[in-house]
């Protein structure tokens, strides 16, 4: 018996109960030392974050002060936005206002423009392109628009006599055979007709089956493909209207936000 290094020889004559004993508690001794040695990196390294994190709560305190002090200034956590409250038919109805060529937003055609340049931006040659459409002065914009099964496609723009249904799904996915369908009952009115899917999470509509006539339109950005983010922040850049730059800024902060749009580029 005995530790690694260690020899104990043990003979009939010197094998006492007393002998035997006093070996024992030596390796017992032995072991709860190494035990000990062995806890004792773990026990600096707690004290080490507790000292860390005592050292950190005076910066946190400072921090915490100092944006309560801009917030009194400037709310940097304040939007409008937060009331929706994943109100889909809020912000539907704030993107067909933009696309009105007479929206209060008083900018004319150029949002309508832009989207349909984001339209392009999605690379299909079965989808009209910007250039296709007629004057789009006389573009009509329509929210909820029935449906002969009493459903309701979120909007629809009329530009003579050219379809597009926007179907807005920012936060749930697509019921069943619903965007097959709509597309089916645009395009009895226009052959050409097509149905965007803006989609919150990046999800695609998974009923489609006319492919060609229908495109995904992701609410975050994407690196060459279209985006509800990237629509928004080119309305930003090109709108005229200071009140309304600061609500599409305050709409693009809220994107970000709300569904991780990669790459936001905050307008200033």
């Amino acid at each position: 018996l005995g530790s690694p290094g260690h020899e104990h020889t043990v003979t009939d004559a010197t094998a006492t109960p007393e002998r035997l004993q006093s070996l024992f508690d030596g390796l017992a001794a032995k072991l709860a030392a190494e035990q000990e040695a062995e806890k004792e990196p773990a026990r600096q390294h707690e004290a080490g974050l507790d000292a860390f994190f005592a050292g950190l709560a005076p910066a946190v305190s400072v921090a915490v002060a100092a944006q309560r002090r801009l917030d009194r200034v400037a709310a940097t956590r304040f939007s409008v936005f937060h009331y929706f409250k994943e109100n889909e038919n809020l912000v539907s109805g704030i993107f067909a206002d933009l696309l009105r060529p007479d929206g209060s937003h008083g900018q004319g055609t150029a949002f309508l423009r832009l989207f349909l340049e984001e339209i392009d931006r999605g690379k299909k040659d079965s989808i009209c392109s910007c250039d296709d459409y007629g004057p789009l002065e006389r573009c009509s914009v329509y929210t909820e628009y029935p449906t002969k099964k009493r459903r309701r496609i979120d909007i629809v723009l009329k530009i003579d006599d050219m379809w597009i249904g926007i179907e807005n799904k920012p936060w749930a996915h697509e019921q069943d055979d619903q965007v097959q369908h709509y597309l089916e009952f645009l395009q009895r009115k226009d052959a050409e007709a097509c149905v965007l899917y803006l989609s919150g999470d990046g999800t695609p509509a998974t009923t489609i089956k006319d492919e060609d006539h229908y495109l995904m339109i992701p609410y975050g950005r994407t690196k060459n493909g279209p985006s509800v983010a990237h629509w928004v922040a080119e309305c930003h850049r090109r709108c005229d209207a200071e009140s309304v730059r600061w609500f599409l800024k305050d709409l693009l902060k809220y994107i970000g936000r709300e569904f991780d749009a990669e790459d936001p580029e905050e307008p200033v």
